[in-house]
């Protein structure tokens, strides 16, 4: 596709510019084009200031300047335009265009970067009609071509109008006398290079805070819209959301936590990770009916155990405290009690049937009924349990609460369509995604730093510098399927610095006694989280030895570190 400047269509577009934004996002198969949407023209040679509404750059063929509009009909006689229902009916498009090609032009030849010969075209493109709606009373006038107009059927297939209407320009000025036209010479870095020009002042314009908040902003946004799947099973007792990484799950449990606070219920909003429940603490906030917090505080508080003994295992946190906390509220119903019970990554869990009893117990019944339950799962998640351990989470629980409703979330609306494409390379098979909400050419996605002869700390550095340049320290992670001792960051802050490198490392990452705020954990701890950008160390021979002989899934695991990125997602060696 297009690059696209900005990735989303400008505040304030219209109709007509929104709809030909989503067709040049559309086009597949022109990743060497630059569309800008939107330029001011404040250097403008003819008025005080003025504005193109897309500028179609195509290296081999030129520059195509598109004015956008929507009226109910068009009619030209003998020089006089009238556009039905526009702002502005009687203003000619095409003098607007020509105003913007002469400020252009000169803009770009004061910049030493048009040498004089570079095709810059110019159409009116009309999505509201078609073309059997253009009443011309004049059709041979000297004014324009006919093939400077687009109309409503060519909405579909934006790429063969913008060719052809620069080859049509190029056809028929390339042989008019003292026109110098050569869209040969219009090459790949020279379009750059003038895409560069005409939108420096918006990329210096706007600050790295700034384009945070759009991000915030956007993803507030997709996420809102994936509340309609929550609206359509409210009246059912017992939901199951099930999707991908990203897909807005933890979001709808969120606010079906907020609507049972709304509604008076005592509400239990839980999940596994223990990380996980303090952001979804953070979410909720301080909400009357509502408590929040990871399933083991849960268990022993109820059960009255001050801490987990030292060295417990698995004994211990799926059978002998659940026991013990189930125990613990058949004396005493009411340390339970609660009307409402939302679980994130019910994943982590659903392997334990003692777990299950515990999430029974803690309605109060022993079983589900009469207790709203809103469940969220992605079974490829299951990267703490051995292959032959894992079990389907909406099966099992399936199989202990009939009525149970599962809605399948399978749209994109967090992550980088970038960094998809780029870890189902990576991870060997798709992801699960039946589309994306979020736009495909924002900056970003997915990309490597090979580990050469410099040590690996040496690429992870410069990986690092790079996202610092757009993103703050506290939205870039670094993640390994190591834990703290194993793991590249680990090793690092566990010995003396060895380099400048290393001793940069030691001033940017979180650690006892340090200073730094770039937060670095295992992936597995980090699971059901997220960040603007991701480095992930040690997807190496070494991770993967780790990984069979633990009897995991690689490629799970893959699927996992590399969607807890948003925007970037940096591999530091082997990917």
């Amino acid at each position: 596709m297009p690059r696209m400047i900005p990735p989303e269509p400008r505040g304030g577009a219209n109709r007509s510019e929104r709809a030909l934004f989503q067709a040049f996002e559309g086009i597949m198969d022109r990743p060497d084009w630059v569309v800008l949407h939107g330029v001011t023209l404040g250097q403008n040679l003819v008025n005080l200031t003025g504005e193109v509404d897309f500028v179609v750059i195509v290296p081999g063929r030129g520059i195509l300047l598109v004015e956008a509009k929507s009226p109910s009909y068009v009619e030209y006689t003998a020089g006089d335009w009238y556009l039905d229902r526009t702002p502005s009916p009687t203003k000619d498009p095409l003098k607007q265009l020509d105003a913007a090609r002469r400020s252009i032009r000169g803009f770009l030849r004061e910049r030493e970067l048009l040498r004089g010969d570079e095709p810059i075209a110019r159409l009116v493109w009309f999505t509201s009609i078609g073309r059997h709606q253009f009443a011309n009373g004049t059709p041979h006038d000297l004014q324009f071509f006919e093939w400077e107009l687009g109309w409503h059927d060519d909405v579909a297939r934006p790429a063969w109008l913008v060719e052809k209407v620069l080859d049509e320009h190029n056809a028929w000025f390339g042989e008019v006398e003292g026109v110098q036209v050569d869209a040969a010479a219009f090459t790949a870095e020279h379009a750059t290079s003038v895409a560069g020009a005409l939108l420096g002042d918006f990329a210096a314009s706007e600050t790295r805070e700034q384009r945070r908040r759009e991000r915030l902003d956007r993803e507030s946004r997709m996420l809102a819209e994936q509340e309609l799947a929550l609206e359509l099973v409210g009246a059912n007792e017992h939901v199951y959301f099930e999707g991908p990484a990203g897909t807005g799950k933890t979001h709808l449990v969120l606010q079906a936590a907020k609507r049972f606070n709304r509604e008076g219920r005592r509400t239990l909003v839980t999940c596994w990770n223990v990380l996980m429940a303090e952001e979804l603490r953070a979410a909720v906030g301080d909400l009357p009916n509502v408590e929040v917090a990871d399933l083991n505080s849960l268990m022993l508080r109820v059960a009255d155990v001050e801490a987990n003994p030292e060295g417990a295992g698995t004994e211990w946190y799926e059978h002998e405290l659940p026991r013990r906390a189930v125990e613990a509220l058949a004396a005493d119903p009411g340390r339970g009690a609660f009307e409402a019970i939302c679980v994130d990554e019910f994943q982590d869990v659903a392997g334990s049937v003692p777990l299950l009893e515990v999430l029974f117990a803690l309605a109060g019944t022993g079983r589900p009924a009469g207790t709203r339950l809103v469940f969220a799962g992605d079974a490829r998640q299951q990267i703490m349990r051995p292959r032959a351990a894992r079990v389907h989470p909406f099966e099992l629980a399936k199989s202990l609460i009939p009525d149970l409703v599962r809605v399948q979330v399978r749209r994109n609306c967090r992550i980088l369509p970038s960094i998809v494409s780029g870890g189902e390379r990576m991870a060997g098979g798709s992801f699960g995604f039946s589309g994306h909400r979020m736009p495909s050419g924002l900056p970003g996605g997915l990309s490597r730093r090979e580990v050469g002869q410099d040590r690996a700390s040496s690429a992870l550095a410069a990986a690092l510098r790079e996202l610092l340049v757009e993103h703050e320290p506290e939205d870039v992670v670094v993640l390994s399927p190591f834990g703290a001792r194993s793991s590249l960051v680990g090793e690092l802050l566990s010995r003396p610095e060895q380099s400048a490198d290393e001793r940069w490392l030691r001033k940017q990452l979180v650690h006892d006694g340090g200073a730094g705020r770039i937060r670095w954990s295992s992936i597995f701890r980090f699971k059901g989280l997220d960040a603007e950008a991701v480095v992930l160390t040690d997807l190496d021979a070494r991770g993967r030895a780790f990984a069979e002989e633990s009897g995991l899934d690689w490629s799970d695991l893959v699927y996992v570190g590399v969607t807890r990125g948003r925007y970037r997602c940096v591999v530091v060696g082997e990917g």
